[in-house]
């Protein structure tokens, strides 16, 4: 599955990252929320996890449109099989590869991607950071294969069962890998910000202290 996987995101272009604009992800990311975010059972968001490859320009203009390169129809063919549950699919007319934990063998969707662009919850300290099916070896895997390219791993919301912990540490591990981005709707507007700057790590990305 791993090497599948990494053979097609050879393309990606948002991953570890000088010159993403924050600004023109967090468009990107509201366009993954309004029209990918698969639900609940209970409507409530569910977690998944995107894959996409995309020209350099949609990571860095302003003036660039997601839409251009990830249509409404196929963004409306991903969230359609995700709420059906498919484990894993790629949508050859947009480089789109997107998966939904698998609940019966309990894969974490960020692993069954091996490398990610985008996961709604941040990745769980005890599964996706600590455990024997870690993401750490495959993303440093797309990076060794990647060096020269742009390369980001983006999520929105603190996975629940985290948010009582000390998540500096366990995230500064996949920033040492990769460059970590933090998206989250504030008044109702998406606001994305680098994680880490001389290895120091933004309150922004860390849960709120209570």
């Amino acid at each position: 599955m791993r090497g599948l996987i990494f053979l097609c995101l050879l393309h990606l272009c948002v991953q570890g990252i000088q010159g993403v604009n924050t600004a023109v992800l967090a468009k990107m990311i509201q366009y993954f929320y309004d029209n990918v975010q698969p639900k609940t059972q209970s409507q409530t968001d569910a977690q998944y996890a995107i894959a996409i490859g995309v020209p350099p320009e949609q990571c860095t203009k302003e003036g660039s449109d997601i839409q251009t390169v990830f249509p409404q129809q196929d963004a409306k063919l991903v969230k359609d099989k995700l709420k059906n549950g498919e484990k894993c699919f790629l949508c050859t007319s947009s480089n789109v590869i997107a998966t939904r934990p698998d609940l019966i063998t309990k894969e974490h969707s960020e692993h069954i991607l091996c490398v990610v662009f985008y996961s709604y919850n941040s990745p769980c300290v005890k599964t996706c950071i600590k455990s024997e099916d870690n993401i750490l070896a495959g993303l440093s895997n797309w990076i060794n294969i990647r060096k020269e390219g742009m390369n980001a791993f983006v999520f929105q919301e603190i996975w629940q069962k985290d948010k009582k912990k000390d998540l500096q540490e366990e995230f500064l591990k996949i920033n040492a890998v990769v460059l970590l981005y933090h998206c989250k709707k504030t008044s109702n507007v998406m606001a994305c910000r680098k994680c880490v700057e001389n290895n120091i790590m933004d309150p922004f990305c860390l849960p709120e202290k209570k």
